[in-house]
């Protein structure tokens, strides 16, 4: 039995699977019940599975986003954060044209209306 409580807390601590508070008190009690731990080790345990939960799926999310960012390279796709900041730069461009245009048309009625003021 201790071989088993055993078995389920190094296939908890190994896995990448979430480990919830209630699963590691479970078999951390299971080692205690078998009189193999003190309530203090029943708490540590508890603790040291969900935190080894928390750093494999840490670094589970981190090894599928650089297999994601090494596919789209492959592919050659940009990354989206590259996208969104030439998406900011063409707006701010547009915008820039506008304005330009603008004033260019603003300066050319004022030649043409200075243009006129002097023929007359």
């Amino acid at each position: 039995m201790v071989r088993e409580a055993l078995r389920g807390y190094v296939a908890l601590a190994n896995g990448l699977t979430e480990v919830t508070a209630g699963r590691a008190r479970a078999a951390a009690k299971a080692l205690a019940e078998q009189g193999e731990a003190t309530a203090g080790q029943v708490s540590a345990l508890a603790e040291d599975l969900v935190n080894t939960s928390r750093r494999n799926r840490e670094s589970l999310v981190l090894l599928v986003r650089h297999e994601v960012e090494q596919a789209v390279k492959r592919l050659g796709m940009a990354p989206a954060g590259d996208v969104e900041e030439l998406t900011r730069r063409l707006r701010e461009l547009e915008r820039t044209v506008r304005e330009l245009k603008a004033s260019n048309s603003a300066q050319q009625r004022t030649q043409k209306k200075t243009q006129n003021s002097a023929q007359s």
